[in-house]
């Protein structure tokens, strides 16, 4: 049976004890029903991870005794995947985000395209925000991870190419795509094959459901993205996040067996 696993973002390991937010400690007890010497697993996203033993349960508070360190170094991607979301529905927004963790993605960076069809105010903005990083938090305990990734939310396509260039945060990565469903758009894998057979980190960008505008594919061009096709269909926005990012995990990350990386 698989161990439950719980987020809890501030841990004193020194203190041997930690309580569990009132949302976790409810879904413990109401929903798992577990009881008091149940053996959990408990995530603090920034890469640690201890086993514990439920303590104490009251009234919306659960206490867990930390028995040990958990070395789970292994379930996180050794290539560094950003990817690039354009805004979608909410619910497809959501389902985005929650696979992009499962599937190792290290960032996230939301923004509006010209076709997507829904925008955001920055009040909005905050609040979706918000609720992304605990569906990431859901999605790292679900899968085994032990980082949360980054999630940024970016008003439009100019200011995500410019916090990606060289000059902003962007200076790590090895390959910068976006996918495009025509106009003669090379395969990831001849990418992989000619021009980039080994890679550290990628960005890959994701436009709306609408497709991108001629000069938002120009404008990514210009920016040192190259063009990639996810094969010959159309496929759904969420269907394409899975695509892409299971494609970039098997030429570059932990899909593919031994990792082709420079000098190894």
């Amino acid at each position: 049976m698989t161990r439950r696993c719980f987020f809890v973002q501030e841990i004193d390991s020194d203190s041997g004890t930690v309580c569990l937010p009132p949302d976790a400690s409810h879904h413990l007890e109401k929903v798992l029903r577990l009881r008091t010497g149940d053996t959990i697993e408990i995530r603090d996203g920034n890469g640690e991870a201890w086993e514990g033993e439920v303590a104490e349960i009251g009234k919306s508070r659960v206490s867990v005794r930390l028995t040990g360190r958990c070395d789970r170094s292994a379930l996180e991607s050794p290539l560094r995947i950003t990817l690039a979301l354009a805004l979608a529905r909410s619910d497809i927004m959501d389902l985005a985000v929650r696979q992009a963790t499962e599937l190792g993605a290290a960032g996230l960076l939301i923004f509006r395209a010209a076709r997507s069809q829904y925008g955001l105010s920055k009040d909005h903005a905050g609040r979706k925000k918000d609720r992304w990083i605990k569906i990431a938090r859901e999605a790292i305990c679900q899968c085994g991870r032990t980082r949360m990734p980054g999630i940024e939310v970016m008003p439009d396509l100019d200011a995500l190419i410019a916090a990606c260039s060289p000059g902003g945060d962007g200076s790590g990565f090895d390959l910068r795509i976006f996918a495009q469903e025509r106009g003669g758009a090379a395969g990831l894998a001849e990418i992989g094959e000619m021009s980039r057979p080994c890679c550290n980190g990628v960005l890959a960008a994701i436009g709306p459901e609408g497709g991108w505008e001629s000069d938002e594919i120009f404008r990514l061009i210009r920016a040192g993205f190259d063009p990639v096709h996810l094969g010959p269909r159309i496929l759904r926005y969420e269907t394409a996040v899975i695509a892409l990012i299971s494609s970039i995990q098997l030429l570059w990350g932990d899909m593919g067996g031994t990792r082709r990386k420079g000098g190894d």
